[in-house]
């Protein structure tokens, strides 16, 4: 028989009522309300400044970009910074103080800090404030750095003439007429210090770029400033000009013209007779011929080239030497020489005279007796004009030497001799003699 009393039912625990149960324990623990109230505390403190646009904040910028500006403005009022720019400063580190609604909005672009060449005073060291072009959204607390220091000149300007420089060779055959530059002076402009030691604009002329079939050539070259002594002077401080345009260049116009080598007419730079006794022997020029640079209908037409004012050797007795002026020539263009070296070599003449019966001695004669025959002779002398004409008979030894001869007939050779006399020669009309040598 079955029992009709009710029995319990076993209860079962889910993870529902675990769970509550556990957080039950959590939340009557006195340690988490102390953490839980901390964290709510701070999040309701995050919010409410958050949402406060009034409170302010530091903002950082680092190796935040500078520029300098004005520096146009302040050539217009005469002076210019000799510093390069450039390597003065390029960045700066900065902090803003900035309100929490703008937080965002306060960038770089708007801070914009730079240097203003407006701030320069005069000559000398300036030194310069940074400035911003706008704080709206909060003040700069701090940069370093904040200042700079400039070094300011005059500003000025000169007019400097332009001068060719020429390198390389010509095409054979041909002469440079004539080269001109466009502008023939350009105006430099920049600090007082180095406007003032340029001394010309230069420009280098290849004559081997030059060209004979055109004849003419239009040359766009770069240009250099330079020192009196040579030195080049480069500074992006300088600006050159022509009618208020900066230029770099010129224009260098040249012609060629053709050229042909003519021979001086070489007795034509001698006049007059030597003196008596002197002849001219021959006339020696610095050059025997010159090249000439013309048109060359011109060119075609000379043969020669002259004097109108030759050496004159007039009563001359030794070399005669000096400069004579060359005859210019009707339409050349090149730059001849207005003068050249003459020389004309003047020598004595040699002339001859011939003397009779000069009486012939005996030398090294001691107790013999001699016969010569003939016993006389005639002798023809050739020599410089002055020795010969100056000769007398008794200025002339003819002789036969007997020296160490005994007795016997001997032909003997005719010797003469004239004292302190120059180069000569003499002619006997015998060569020789017959010498009788007897003993007393």
């Amino acid at each position: 028989m079955m029992n009709s009393r009710p029995t319990r039912k076993t209860e079962k625990k889910g993870p529902i009522r675990r769970f509550s149960r556990a957080f039950s324990r959590l939340v009557n623990n006195k340690i988490f309300l102390m953490f839980f109230s901390t964290v709510a505390a701070f999040v309701v403190w995050a919010v409410m400044v958050a949402s406060d646009g009034t409170l302010t904040r530091r903002k950082n910028f680092y190796d935040a970009p500078v520029t300098i500006t004005g520096e146009a403005t302040l050539i217009s009022r005469g002076y210019i910074v000799t510093d390069n720019l450039t390597e003065l400063i390029s960045s700066v580190d900065m902090v803003a103080e900035v309100t929490q609604a703008n937080y965002d909005r306060a960038t770089l672009s708007v801070y914009n800090p730079h240097f203003e060449l407006t701030q320069v005073t005069g000559e000398g060291e300036n030194t310069l404030n940074i400035v911003f072009s706008s704080q709206v959204y909060g003040q700069v607390i701090s940069c370093e750095p904040s200042t700079i220091t400039v070094n300011v000149e005059r500003y000025i300007t000169r007019r400097v003439p332009v001068v060719v420089e020429m390198s390389g060779h010509l095409p054979i055959g041909y002469y440079l007429k004539t080269y001109k530059t466009d502008p023939t002076s350009l105006s430099v402009s920049g600090p007082q210090s180095l406007v003032s030691s340029i001394a010309r604009v230069a420009v280098q002329l290849n004559q081997s770029d030059l060209s004979s079939e055109r004849m003419s050539d239009k040359l766009s070259l770069d240009i250099e400033l330079q020192k009196t002594d040579g030195t080049v002077v480069v500074s992006d401080k300088l600006t050159v000009t022509n009618q208020s345009v900066i230029t770099s260049s010129l224009i260098v116009e040249t012609e060629l013209i053709p050229v042909k080598s003519v021979p001086l007419d070489t007795e034509a730079f001698v006049t007059g007779t030597p003196a008596e006794g002197y002849q001219l022997t021959a006339i020696e020029l610095a050059e025997n011929s010159i090249d000439v640079a013309a048109a060359a209908e011109v060119l075609n037409a000379i043969t020669s080239i002259t004097t109108d004012a030759p050496l004159d050797i007039t009563d001359a007795d030794a070399p005669v030497s000096g400069y004579v002026r060359l005859r210019r020539l009707t339409g050349i263009d090149s730059t001849l020489p207005t003068e050249i070296g003459v020389t004309a070599r003047i020598e004595e003449e040699t002339i001859s005279q011939q003397f009779r019966s000069v009486n012939l001695s005996v030398k090294g004669r001691e107790a013999q007796t001699v016969t010569l025959t003939p016993s006389r002779i005639n002798i023809r002398f050739t020599g410089p004009y002055t020795f010969i004409k100056a000769l007398s008979a008794d200025m002339i030894s003819a002789s036969v030497d007997i020296s160490g001869l005994e007795a016997g007939t001997y032909s003997l050779p005719v010797e003469i001799t004239v004292d302190n006399a120059p180069e000569f020669t003499a002619e006997p009309d015998t060569q020789t003699v017959q010498a009788v040598i007897t003993v007393k």
